[in-house]
């Protein structure tokens, strides 16, 4: 299996904060989520920062829901503040899929369906 970002960008160009050790177990299960939701074709472009960035920015989706006890924010208002938050077997798949949304993974890579030749 291919990790599409390893530390030294996650650091350097991503500004990640994770320690080296997290940021590698992290990156390897960031990896093989992208290789799903894209059924293969991000290793095609394994060079694209997008692909890179996605990594990174699921890296550090997967730290905080380690580190929220495996809850995730579901929702947040500002007038009298209130936040709610689920069980992460409910949302990760959400969070991760908004994750990777968010660092502009090509929409084709995610399609699902036949393609036209």
């Amino acid at each position: 299996m291919m990790i599409f970002a390893n530390y030294t960008y996650y650091r350097d160009t991503y500004g990640g904060a994770l320690d080296k050790q997290t940021f590698k177990n992290l990156a390897a299960k960031s990896s093989a989520y992208i290789d799903r939701i894209t059924f293969g074709r991000a290793s095609e472009h394994a060079d694209d920062d997008r692909v890179k960035r996605c990594c990174c920015e699921l890296c550090d989706t997967l730290s905080a829901i380690s580190e929220s006890g495996g809850l995730v924010k579901q929702s947040e208002s500002a007038g009298s503040w209130s936040v709610t938050y689920a069980n992460s077997e409910n949302t990760s798949e959400l969070s991760y899929a908004r994750a990777a949304c968010r660092v502009w993974l090509p929409a084709d890579w995610l399609y699902r369906g036949v393609g036209k030749e």
